[in-house]
């Protein structure tokens, strides 16, 4: 055997590192519960929204609004989903100003309080929300 170039390996054809990965990926969604997973809002809806959507409302030097975190849907009513998304994105946003973020993160903090509350739930289980 030529061992010039290492050894050989085999490989199985049907399957690379990337498929199986793939595979992972679509077994773990499929074992999560339908409500912990949010319906993608398109950008069209996004702007459309209320500003009493979004957790926070910047504006940036140039005069433009910089809405960040919707958790709200067209009617008001809050969209528990969109609400763990902007939990979970929080510290992701790139905040203009501290005293915003602050605001924001305390007004989502109270709307996962109040859903903990009406669930009856301390920990959050019932709405999927956990931490902090």
């Amino acid at each position: 055997m030529d061992t010039r170039f290492g050894p050989k390996r085999r490989t199985l054809p049907c399957f690379t590192a990337v498929s199986t990965n793939m595979l992972v990926l679509l077994a773990a969604t499929a074992l999560l519960p339908h409500q912990a997973r949010a319906a993608e809002w398109p950008s069209a809806y996004i702007r459309a929204l209320p500003d009493d959507a979004f957790a926070a409302i910047e504006t940036a030097p140039g005069g433009r609004r910089l809405r960040h975190l919707p958790h709200h849907d067209h009617t008001g009513a809050l969209d528990p989903p969109h609400l763990r998304s902007a939990l979970a994105r929080w510290h992701q946003v790139k905040w203009r100003d501290p005293a915003a973020a602050a605001a924001a993160r305390a007004h989502l903090d109270a709307h996962r309080s109040a859903l903990r509350a009406a669930s009856g739930r301390a920990g959050g289980e019932a709405d999927g929300t956990t931490g902090p």
